[in-house]
């Protein structure tokens, strides 16, 4: 089994590449190819396992075959701005994909000030503009993206743009 990330990793991870590199901790060998690996590891596990022989109980190869044309799912994305995951949200966006393709984007709004109970009416609502939007319903997010909230792209952003 595979050592846990450490926790400095994980929030490093969030950064972005300028200013992970003015951390301490910086190693230009390991982190670069850690921070890759943090924002990508859902894709990558996922890759890993379908690219794993499948074994019968009797211990043999199972043959593969690949299905032509296959249905292209469509999911919804939601990106939070905040520091740590038990940190108030910052910020909130989401993109919407039909297979490869980004279809939509949510731009980021702020949170600031919002309790628990409104930034999940805001999920919600982000939930029922998408789904009108493309014509079908879109009951829950398929994934979870967490940056920084110096990655805020809005740029009026009270806390991390004061120079705008």
């Amino acid at each position: 089994m595979s050592k846990k990330v450490g926790h400095n990793c994980f929030q490093c991870s969030k950064l972005s590449t300028a200013e992970a590199q003015t951390k301490p901790c910086w190693d230009a060998v390991r982190c670069p190819n850690r921070r890759h690996y943090q924002r990508n590891k859902a894709r990558i596990s996922q890759q890993r396992k379908q690219s794993r022989p499948v074994e019968s109980s009797s211990g043999s190869v199972l043959r593969t075959i690949a299905i032509d044309n296959p249905p292209i799912g469509t999911g919804i994305s939601i990106i939070f701005y905040r520091e740590r995951q038990d940190a108030p949200v910052h910020a909130i966006a989401a993109e919407v994909w039909q297979g490869t393709e980004k279809v939509l984007k949510v731009e980021p709004m702020h949170c600031l000030g919002l309790t628990p109970a409104q930034v999940v009416g805001v999920m919600t609502e982000i939930l029922k503009a998408c789904s009108s939007e493309l014509g079908m319903e879109l009951t829950k997010f398929a994934s979870k993206v967490e940056l920084h909230p110096s990655q805020c792209p809005i740029s009026s952003c009270p806390q991390w743009h004061h120079n705008n």
